[in-house]
């Protein structure tokens, strides 16, 4: 749903990312000339200071802004397209939501679950109301009529039609979709989804911490690098310990599975659907280039900005990754114990440290000290 940034815009939407001051922000761009998000890696924590950054929070940023390992990096990531999941295009999702007549809880289902967990946690469903609100009192501020195209954009963003995804369930449309029932089913997906996912990751940072012990940073990507391409039997670094026990690990991937379960009980299914359908539509729309100048700003950041959203600019990537994790993590039950085991749960975990958990509104007790990595 991201449309392209200018350099600067960019540098500021990941420094809002990074919760970092915007008056900071500006003395960096103004006092020190950083022009772009590569720029970020030569700061220093004097210059963050300097800036007017607490010495411990400028610490924490440098450290987050500090290159991965890149041939290491490179290796990891390719050898995750490997072994985790990998996502179907919207138009086969779509597709998918409808085979059979009757929805079923399948994969097309549970990337459902998590577009509409993701868009609800960082507010995208109350987007369309704001923006609509935004739009008529930009046109009364200015004393002009609204622009032409209000009326079909408007209907665009508050009509709640889901025909496409219901066709094939004879008596199913969308005033079964009501708003009680979307509130209920979000509600079940922050009381049992996220904490189930939450809790595996803090698990999985567990056992990898237990495997790799005080390992540095360069050590610990390329080990992981190695086990993902060449398995648990690829020869161990020095110092390295085989791989602990994974019994813990599976518990709570089942526990993942019986939170998905909860979600989809009675009609959870359907009601996933519409939401997630109607995340895909609200971000589609949000691409609308002349959405920005009906509020009276220059572009979407800006937007986003002036709404109160917590969109990050790297929603797709973010979105596109928490469904792999969960879709793995579900997968985790069929993989054998082994190598197989070894190479999915390091792909899991690479894969889990480049998501920002702090942005999908994960406070630090919920952590539970994970390590918050960065897309």
């Amino acid at each position: 749903m991201s449309e392209t940034l200018s350099p600067q815009d960019e540098l500021r939407a990941k420094m809002v990312e990074l919760n970092v001051d915007d008056a900071v922000v500006t003395k960096l761009i103004e006092d020190l000339g950083v022009a772009n998000v590569a720029d970020l890696a030569n700061l220093t924590e004097t210059d963050l200071t300097g800036a007017g950054m607490k010495l411990i929070p400028a610490r924490t940023l440098v450290k987050a802004m500090a290159p991965a390992p890149e041939a290491s990096n490179v290796m990891a990531m390719s050898a995750l397209d490997e072994v985790l999941p990998v996502l179907p295009t919207d138009e086969s999702w779509l597709k998918a939501l409808q085979t059979g007549g009757v929805l079923k809880v399948d994969q097309s289902t549970i990337i459902a679950a998590m577009r509409a967990a993701f868009a609800h946690r960082v507010g995208l469903f109350e987007l369309p109301k704001r923006l609509v609100d935004a739009m008529e009192k930009f046109a009364d501020n200015n004393d002009e009529q609204v622009d032409p195209s209000f009326f079909q954009l408007r209907e665009e963003l508050t009509r709640r039609t889901y025909a496409d995804i219901f066709s094939a369930v004879p008596g199913l449309n969308g005033n079964y979709v009501t708003g009680d029932r979307k509130k209920e089913l979000l509600a079940r997906i922050d009381k049992h989804l996220w904490p189930s996912i939450i809790g595996f990751q803090d698990q999985l940072r567990g056992w990898q911490e237990a495997w790799m012990g005080g390992s540095n940073q360069m050590a610990m990507m390329g080990m992981m690098a190695t086990v993902m391409t060449g398995g648990a039997g690829a020869a161990m670094a020095p110092g390295f310990m085989q791989p602990p026990d994974t019994g813990a690990l599976r518990d709570h991937a089942d526990a993942v599975a019986d939170a998905s379960n909860r979600v989809f009980a009675g009609t959870g299914v359907q009601i996933t659907a519409a939401l997630a359908y109607e995340a895909s539509k609200i971000s589609e729309t949000l691409q609308n280039p002349r959405l920005p100048a009906m509020i009276g700003v220059a572009n979407r950041d800006q937007m986003l900005r002036q709404l109160g959203s917590g969109i990050p600019a790297t929603y797709a990537r973010l979105e596109n990754n928490l469904i792999r994790f969960v879709l793995a993590v579900l997968q985790l039950k069929n993989t054998p114990a082994g190598s197989d085991e070894i190479r999915m749960l390091s792909a899991l975990f690479m894969l889990g440290s480049q998501i920002s958990w702090s942005t999908l509104g994960v406070s630090d007790s919920e952590l539970s000290g994970i390590g918050r990595g960065q897309l």
